[in-house]
């Protein structure tokens, strides 16, 4: 494998341009997080207290899941990279397909991979999140507007909704809070059927990404569930099929029941054809053009900011905010960082991995989220708390 590095020196510190071509083999995620209580719903610091009668909800117990802020219980935390070069190294350790971008202020400190779309799991959520962003700009929703849920909507976990009974209201803001803090599926499902998915599609390219048709037609998380677990004779060739028999499919998928569990989707069964897509740039484009949109909905950078993703402590740490989106589905781990400082300077890392490599695959997810740290804080005056 060849590996290119070009040094760059800035005021504060040489940063390091990472080229390099990654191996051919898929790769396998593996996920946890923290969920909310089901009986409580996140509001806007913003709101009034009597707009609902739900008290905010804290963070709970710990499930295998997307947006994890800690590996699980059973791997260590990985020893702390000293700078980009060594994070590029230990990319290249890992086993299957790794793409990755860090960039600052629009300069590119490290770039890894073959800068081609890899599937994003539940990253894939920006789109949802940006989507309902521009229909709240065009007025046609508000923060605070009521969302229903219906068993036709009723998805399987990451997530806490779809423990709810049939007719469970709450607000578009707790939805879009738990779509993105906790990964929730089935509040996903909810914003889609809100939004349609058109306008999802539509915001991916509003958006930035560098070829919208990839997630035509943006699957709702149920429909990837049933294509995959539920009812798998309908997506069995699904990376052959165009648009519109695409979509015909998704039609007949309507019609079927959820009949799944969640102890039905094993960890070993790879299928990256059933996925949304994209590049390191999408994602850093979708998380960034949220980020901005923050200035005018601070229900935004609430929502993005309330799971750091973080594996490690940091100390003295540069940023202000710090925005973060995670993802894993059988055969992919996902995750994108996005840190603000008052000084206006920002930092995007984008890292994605796919393997076949199942049995090691929570060993595999630990070192990518620990490196994940390590991008953050590369030549900063930051450091992990174990340094």
């Amino acid at each position: 494998m060849d590996r290119h590095l070009i040094p760059r020196f800035g005021a504060a510190a040489a940063m390091l341009l990472v080229l390099a071509a990654c191996a051919e083999e898929d790769v396998t995620g593996q996920r946890s997080q923290q969920e909310i209580a089901l009986d409580g719903g996140h509001q806007p610091t913003n709101s009034d207290p009597a707009d609902s009668d739900a008290p905010d909800a804290e963070a709970a117990e710990q499930e295998e899941d997307d947006a994890a802020a800690e590996p699980d219980s059973e791997t260590e935390l990985q020893e702390s990279a000293e700078g980009f070069e060594e994070i590029a190294e230990r990319m290249e350790e890992l086993p299957g397909r790794v793409e990755a971008l860090v960039v600052e202020d629009g300069d590119v400190l490290l770039q890894w991979g073959r800068g081609e779309p890899a599937p994003l799991a539940s990253v894939s959520k920006l789109y949802v999140l940006a989507a309902l962003v521009e229909a709240v700009d065009a007025e046609d929703v508000e923060w605070m507007d009521e969302l229903e849920l219906t068993d036709e909507l009723r998805s399987l976990p990451s997530g806490t909704l779809q423990d709810q009974a049939d007719g469970y209201t709450t607000t578009v803001y707790d939805v879009a809070h738990r779509m993105v803090s906790i990964s929730d599926n089935t509040g996903t499902d909810m914003l889609m059927a809100l939004l349609g998915r058109e306008a999802v599609e539509e915001a991916a390219e509003e958006f930035g990404h560098h070829d919208p048709e990839l997630l035509r037609p943006f699957l709702s998380t149920r429909e990837l569930f049933q294509l995959r677990w539920g009812v798998p004779e309908l997506g069995q060739d699904w990376a052959d099929m165009d648009g519109d028999t695409r979509l015909d499919v998704l039609d007949e998928v309507a019609e079927q029941e959820l009949e799944i569990t969640s102890e039905d989707t094993s960890r070993h069964d790879l299928d990256d054809a059933i996925d949304w897509y994209a590049t390191a740039e999408d994602v850093a484009a979708v998380i960034q053009g949220l980020a901005a949109r923050a200035e005018d909905h601070p229900e935004v950078g609430e929502i993005l900011t309330a799971n750091p993703g973080l594996v490690d402590e940091v100390e003295d740490a540069w940023w202000d905010s710090l925005a973060f989106k995670g993802g894993g589905l059988p055969g992919v781990v996902t995750g994108t960082w996005h840190a603000q400082s008052e000084d206006g300077t920002e930092r995007t890392v984008v890292l994605m991995l796919s393997t076949d490599d199942t049995e090691n695959i929570a060993d595999h997810r630990a070192e990518l989220f620990s490196l994940a740290v390590d991008a953050l804080i590369a030549s900063t005056d930051s450091e992990r708390e174990d340094s």
